[in-house]
C-alpha cells in the first residue's frame, strides 16, 4: 500500500503515517516494496509472523493430516482463519511431484471473496456474510462466484471456486473447533483428472476435517489459547 492508502485505511493524517513508516522501516516491520511509493512487510514482521504462525496450537496436528492430502492427491492443502475480513493462511503443504501454490504460502492473506477457503470462512459467520456480499454487489464476477460455492457448498458439503487464469480448482471445507472456525483448502491443478471429478478429492476433504476435529478434541486443543 502507498502512504496515503495507509493513512486512508486507519483514519490518520499524512505527516503522521510517514513519521510512523519511518519508524517501522527503520526497525524492519515495513520495506519499500518493488512498485513505486508503496509498502510491504519487512523481515522483522516476517519473523515475528513465522514465530507466531509455527506455535498456533491447530498447525501441528493439521499439518501432517494436510500433508497426506497434499500427497495423494499431488496438490495443495492449506489451513485458513479469518484474519479482519481476509483469509489467513496457517499451514500450507504441497504434493511430493508438486511446486509451491501460486496461490498462496504461509502467513499470506487473500480477500475473503477469492479463496474457497475465504468462501468456507463467510459462509460460517453470519455476520461477516452479510457484509462481506454486500460490499461485493458492485462486483457481479465475485457476488455469482460467491453465489455458485456457496450453492455447491449446500449440495456436496464442500466450497468450490474455479481459477481459469491460473488453472487451479479450489475445494474447501469448514473446520470447527471448540472457540473458532477455520477452513481447510484443497487446490488443484485443473488438467488434473480429479479437477474434472472432484468426487474422490471432496471425500477425502471432508475426511481430513473430520480426523482434524476428532484429533483436536481428544487433546483439548483450542485455537489459541486464551490469554
Amino acid at each position: 500500500m502507498t502512504s496515503d492508502e495507509l493513512a486512508l485505511r486507519f483514519s490518520l493524517r499524512h505527516d503522521t503515517t510517514t513519521r510512523l513508516l519511518k519508524t517501522l522501516e527503520l526497525h524492519g516491520f515495513v520495506e519499500p516494496s518493488r512498485f513505486a511509493e508503496r509498502y510491504q512487510p519487512g523481515r522483522t514482521a516476517g519473523a515475528l509472523s513465522k514465530k507466531f504462525l509455527s506455535e498456533t496450537p491447530i498447525a501441528g496436528i493439521a499439518r501432517s493430516v494436510l500433508q497426506a492430502l497434499a500427497d495423494r492427491h499431488n496438490a495443495t492443502s492449506t489451513l485458513a482463519v479469518d484474519d479482519a475480513g481476509e483469509a489467513l493462511f496457517l499451514v500450507v503443504c504441497n504434493g511430493l511431484n508438486r511446486e509451491s501454490s501460486p496461490c498462496c504460502h504461509v502467513g499470506s492473506a487473500y480477500p475473503l471473496a477469492q479463496t474457497a477457503a475465504g468462501h468456507a470462512l463467510l459462509f460460517t459467520s453470519q455476520t461477516s456474510m452479510n457484509r462481506s456480499v454486500s460490499e461485493l454487489s458492485q462486483c457481479p464476477v465475485e457476488t455469482e462466484a460467491l453465489h455458485e460455492s456457496f450453492c455447491f457448498f449446500r449440495a456436496s458439503g464442500c466450497f468450490r471456486l474455479l481459477l481459469p487464469d491460473k488453472n487451479l480448482l479450489l475445494l474447501a471445507a469448514p473446520l470447527h473447533l471448540n472457540n473458532a472456525v477455520l477452513a481447510l483448502e484443497l487446490v488443484l491443478p485443473t488438467t488434473a483428472q480429479a479437477a474434472h471429478d472432484p468426487a474422490g478429492p471432496m471425500k477425502d476433504l471432508l475426511a481430513a476435517v473430520e480426523l482434524i476435529q476428532r484429533k483436536c478434541a481428544a487433546l483439548g486443543v483450542r485455537y489459541l489459547e486464551d490469554s
